[in-house]
């Protein structure tokens, strides 16, 4: 005589069914695991950027920003950042960095407001989420603006290096590339 199969009681249909959920949880996490971690990584940045900065006050170790202003060309980031307070001829350019080597497109410029480097200088103390970790080569704006310290932290915290008496850096090196997170630049006799 043949017995039948018991029918399947509720706490068996619920296993069957936490498993099915789990196995169907586990397949769109595995297709969705590359896209999450393509969206940790900060965006390269595709616009030029200029930045018009005031320079340290005494007591004070940083810069203020007048204005940032992006755009598609380092020259209209200029203009939109330099025409509106004071023209491109009071302001002095400090340093202009470059998202890849040789000075390489898109930039970002410092703009002193109130003329070259003294010995005080002026204090970037964090890139921001579109240049932090993104400095791969840059260049000297005025002549008095020859000494830049560099830090792999925001806030000149972490490891240290300094250029002085430099005039172009078209590759800061593979120890320095895509670390930089704060800056110094002033004037050094």
């Amino acid at each position: 005589m043949r017995t039948r199969p018991k029918p399947p009681t509720i706490a068996t249909a619920r296993r069957h069914s936490r498993s099915i959920a789990a196995l169907a949880l586990v397949a769109c996490g595995v297709a969705a695991a590359p896209a999450a971690a393509a969206s940790t990584e900060s965006p390269a940045p595709t616009r030029s950027c200029s930045v018009l900065l005031e320079p340290i006050k005494p007591g004070e170790t940083f810069s203020r920003v007048v204005k940032e202003v992006c755009a598609d060309t380092i020259e209209k980031a200029d203009q939109a950042a330099l025409g509106g307070t004071r023209t491109a001829a009071e302001a002095t350019l400090l340093l202009e960095a470059a998202d890849n080597i040789n000075q390489g497109l898109p930039r970002y410029r410092w703009w002193g407001y109130s003329g070259p480097c003294d010995t005080a200088g002026y204090g970037i103390r964090d890139l921001g989420v579109m240049w932090n970790d993104r400095i791969s080569s840059w260049r000297q704006g005025h002549s008095r603006c020859n000494y830049l310290n560099v830090w792999e932290h925001n806030s000149y915290q972490g490891a240290k290096r300094y250029w002085h008496n430099w005039t172009k850096v078209d590759y800061v090196g593979d120890a320095w590339n895509d670390r930089i997170s704060s800056m110094h630049i002033h004037y050094e006799p």
